[in-house]
């Protein structure tokens, strides 16, 4: 026997949308219960976003984007540090194979400035290109190191040797004057 609690679905309908919505076996009417065609159109009609509104919000995205573009193209937003600073005396004199660090062109921008083996003076930021951690100078493996990922930095030119790093480090121009060495300017 079937239990006549169980909802039955009346001889020569379909199982379509017009069906009830069955409901707990506890006797309850079948009239209180919404047909599932009313609550799907009940949740169609509390759509937050129509299709005009969603091309409205993809259009004011899109007009968004390109004026960004444009801007950016015409120089409305100039890069951090894009002034030069003044220069700035970083040593009296640096010995061969040593590194001295300062900040340059601001006081934020943590800076290395390296005499090489054979005289040569570079200067680069010492943020790695990276993620950003403090690079290194490594007398003994003649190269620049960054401790967080491996990364290596040729001393020369700056550019990337090994590890993540995916650019070269920004150079600090050096300027060796009577009186000591002085950052003067930065470049990429």
């Amino acid at each position: 026997m079937s239990d006549p609690a169980e909802e039955r679905i009346p001889a020569g309908k379909d199982r379509g949308p017009d069906r009830e919505v069955p409901g707990p076996r506890t006797g309850a009417s079948e009239r209180s219960r919404p047909p599932v065609r009313a609550l799907l159109d009940r949740i169609r009609e509390d759509a937050p976003v129509t299709r005009r509104d969603y091309l409205r919000i993809l259009v004011t995205i899109s007009g968004g984007l390109l004026a960004g573009t444009i801007a950016i193209s015409a120089g409305v937003f100039r890069r951090r540090g894009a002034a030069q600073a003044p220069p700035l005396r970083v040593a009296a004199s640096l010995p061969v194979g040593s590194s001295v660090r300062f900040a340059y062109p601001t006081a934020e921008d943590p800076a290395i400035a390296i005499r090489l083996d054979d005289g040569t003076l570079v200067g680069y930021s010492s943020v790695c290109t990276h993620l950003s951690c403090a690079v290194l100078w490594n007398r003994t493996q003649g190269r620049i190191d960054c401790p967080c990922h491996n990364g290596e930095f040729d001393p020369r030119d700056g550019v990337p040797i090994a590890g993540p790093p995916p650019r070269p480090l920004p150079r600090v121009l050096l300027e060796e004057r009577a009186d000591g060495i002085y950052a003067v300017g930065t470049s990429v």
